[in-house]
């Protein structure tokens, strides 16, 4: 009679189960491992992947200002591209109506309606002065535009092609301007953005890719913010103290956090709607008064072409052309707030009140 295999060999069947209770073992030492440590794996797995983001940056005060390729959603005041998400130099958009016609704010405009929050806990506030005026004097600092006929034009989401003609143009008629550059183009055109402040212009921050900052985290935010902030100051140049928001948009959030005073705008041509020089003059000068800022964009051709003739027609009129802070020169900017045109001498020793009138991009 022949006994089953298995009694005839019994260390085999010893070791059969010794090996499968060092497999159970092995598979509970690995759940538990996996369960302890899934945010390290998780980490782990992006790291790899390339898709880990950076830590945002934050802002501690002043450093050293609107934006060229723009990445402008739907909707843009400042048009520098036309569908949403979309980035270019070039491109059509809609747009609130005219802030220099005394239309009534649109949304996302910074007389609009905000939503309350704060910054949370894991972000730094900025800290005051925030602004602080140009290290270096400007074309026309010494003017005193609380006595004289002073206008502010300012160029937003450049630097771009047209930029190089643009300052030709400023400097021939002795007249700045404050370029407020996208981050993204300032790397793209460092040259451009030192020229603009080497020849006796301002240069401000549009933050770094034209995103709707009452759409972000405060963290978000502050990178927007920041990044912008080095990308200017590697082309040779201070850290830019202006900040003009994308669209003009700014919320409580954006107020606490930012760091620094916002300036907005009075006369708006929509060059970015109507690509047509003389409708640009038009406008400008017809909604011009002392005081008033000016927007537009160096992106793009025909508002470059329109400036022989704004400049022109307004000197007739004596007006000097002024950096933005020459023009605010005895006001007090204060940080996250926002700022329309120089205002009257019964409020320029606290700034208030320059968030009220109309819109903004």
């Amino acid at each position: 009679m022949i006994r089953p295999r298995v009694s005839r060999f019994p260390a085999r069947k010893q070791a059969l189960a010794a090996v499968a209770v060092l497999g159970a073992v092995g598979v509970a030492a690995t759940a538990c491992a996996s369960g302890s440590s899934g945010t390290r794996s998780a980490s782990a797995s992006a790291t790899t992947s390339g898709t880990r983001p950076s830590p945002p940056r934050t802002s501690t005060g002043p450093d050293s200002p609107s934006s060229p390729n723009g990445q402008n959603g739907q909707g843009s005041p400042n048009g520098s591209a036309g569908s949403t998400g979309s980035s270019g130099n070039t491109g059509t958009g809609t747009t609130p109506p005219n802030s220099s016609n005394g239309s009534p704010d649109s949304p996302g405009s910074p007389n609009s309606p905000t939503t309350p929050g704060a910054p949370p806990s894991n972000v730094t506030t900025p800290t005051a002065p925030g602004y602080q005026p140009p290290a270096v004097p400007r074309t026309n600092s010494d003017v005193d535009c609380s006595v004289a006929k002073c206008i502010a034009l300012t160029f937003d989401d450049g630097p771009g092609p047209d930029t190089g003609r643009l300052l030709d143009l400023l400097k021939a008629q002795n007249a700045p301007a404050t370029f407020f550059v996208l981050g993204n183009q300032a790397v793209k055109y460092p040259d451009l953005v030192h020229r603009e402040y080497a020849e006796g212009n301002e240069v401000g921050n549009h933050t770094w890719d034209h995103k709707d900052l009452s759409k972000l985290s405060a963290a978000a935010v502050q990178d927007e913010i920041n990044r912008a902030a080095d990308a200017i100051a590697e082309a040779g140049i201070p850290r830019p103290t202006l900040v003009r928001p994308p669209y003009g948009a700014v919320n409580d959030t954006v107020r606490a956090v930012a760091g620094f005073p916002f300036i907005m705008w009075r006369v708006d041509p929509e060059d970015w709607k109507y690509p047509d020089p003389a409708r640009v003059a038009d406008q400008i000068v017809s909604h011009a008064k002392p005081g008033r800022i000016v927007i537009s964009h160096d992106i793009h051709k025909t508002t470059v072409d329109a400036v022989p003739a704004v400049i022109q027609r307004l000197k007739q009129q004596g007006y000097t052309f002024v950096t933005v802070s020459t023009l605010m020169k005895g006001v007090e900017l204060r940080n996250g707030q926002s700022y329309f045109n120089r205002p009257p001498a019964a409020t320029t020793g606290n700034g208030q009140g320059q968030g009220q009138g109309q819109g903004g991009h």
